[in-house]
């Protein structure tokens, strides 16, 4: 197997590599998406809007009662909304509480309550937000010569959605979705997998899949490499890492995580709350590892955290969602029609091992 390592975007038979960071593209390149009303790029802002009404009063963010990793993208609204209202007191109530109290936006409270997720101001009033992650298209902006900036990541998706009621121009190019901060540093070659599988699992990699990248990784250098592997409560097959210097952990609390992100150099996992988790964990230096997602049945470039350490491995149906720009419906996902082009199951360890290492620098 052969990759050339300049390309942004790897294509080996179906599957497709594809290295995180910002879009920019000649226009005929670019997919489906909603040209902005005004270009950003070239410093021009929005049609007004709602920003002081949001200041005078302060505002509410329903993130509804989604997953974690829908919580983990939305989060980028709530960065747009402090940007206007500046730093006053946020307050948030959800089941993520533990976690949220380590996220890099201040809170002065968090409360666990088994509702949606909310942060607020303590104001009375506020203007009320609801973000909802099917709404919004992916937002193209004329950069002049041809090209066009691709806003396709979920949480740009959104932050532009907030910046164009609120009609005022925000500061983030790219990536809005706030850090989560731990102050444990990176152990040289750890490396983390998570192996919680998704609603489909008979389409997912398995757990055996992760314990071969391990072994490609073992004899690409030679190395102390360390493996932890999360998987889900009731997974069994875990000696499939008999032989490797590998710990495993049977899905941890969310905001036990973070730390054990941050001590990794790298992650390689399902497309999961906790994989962007992964993708979302700062050090105290700012870095955090790099992160390789593997999508199935989900848009590659849109349910990503945008930043450029997220890197994905796509399949055939995965693609095919990206370029109509759609989530599918779990009627329309069918092992007759579908089945075989959203199957992670025969994507090579080996080509999950080489474009990892390679994101990490190892080859």
């Amino acid at each position: 197997m052969s990759i050339q390592q300049d390309l942004i975007e790897w294509q080996v038979q179906d599957v497709r590599c594809h290295r995180g960071g910002r879009m920019l593209v000649p226009a005929e390149q670019a997919p489906f998406g909603r040209t902005l009303p005004y270009r950003r790029f070239a410093g021009e802002r929005p049609n007004s809007g709602c920003a002081e009404i949001v200041r005078s009063r302060g505002w509410i963010a329903d993130l509804g009662q989604r997953g974690l990793g829908d919580l983990l993208l939305g989060l980028s609204a709530v960065t747009a909304l402090r940007e206007v209202s500046g730093d006053v007191p946020l307050h948030y109530s959800g089941p993520e509480a533990q976690l949220l109290r380590r996220c890099a936006v201040p809170l002065a409270s968090a409360e666990h309550t088994t509702g949606p997720h909310v942060v607020r101001t303590g104001t009375r009033s506020p203007v009320r937000f609801r973000i909802d992650p099917q709404e919004h298209p992916t937002w193209l902006d004329r950069l002049g010569s041809g090209q066009v900036e691709v806003h396709a990541a979920l949480p740009m998706r959104q932050y532009l959605a907030v910046e164009q009621s609120l009609g005022q121009r925000l500061s983030a190019e790219a990536a809005p979705a706030p850090g989560f901060r731990s102050a444990q540093a990176a152990q040289p070659w750890h490396v983390v997998f998570v192996a919680v599988p998704g609603r489909l699992r008979h389409l997912e990699f398995q757990l055996s899949g992760f314990a071969a990248v391990a072994r490609e990784l073992v004899g690409t250098v030679a190395a102390p490499w360390r493996f932890t592997v999360i998987t889900a409560r009731n997974t069994a097959g875990a000696d499939d890492f008999d032989g490797l210097p590998a710990d495993v952990l049977r899905e941890p609390d969310a905001a036990e995580c973070v730390d054990l992100f941050a001590s990794a150099e790298l992650v390689v996992g399902t497309d999961s709350g906790r994989t962007r988790l992964a993708a979302l964990t700062e050090r105290a230096d700012g870095h955090g590892p790099l992160v390789v997602g593997l999508y199935s049945r989900h848009a590659h470039t849109k349910w990503t955290t945008g930043r450029a350490g997220h890197h994905a491995i796509a399949t055939r149906f995965a693609q095919l969602l990206a370029l109509a720009d759609r989530s599918a419906e779990p009627a329309e996902l069918t092992d007759e029609t579908w089945g075989a082009q959203a199957d992670l199951r025969p994507v090579s360890p080996a080509l999950v091992a080489e474009f990892a290492a390679r994101c990490a620098g190892w080859c």
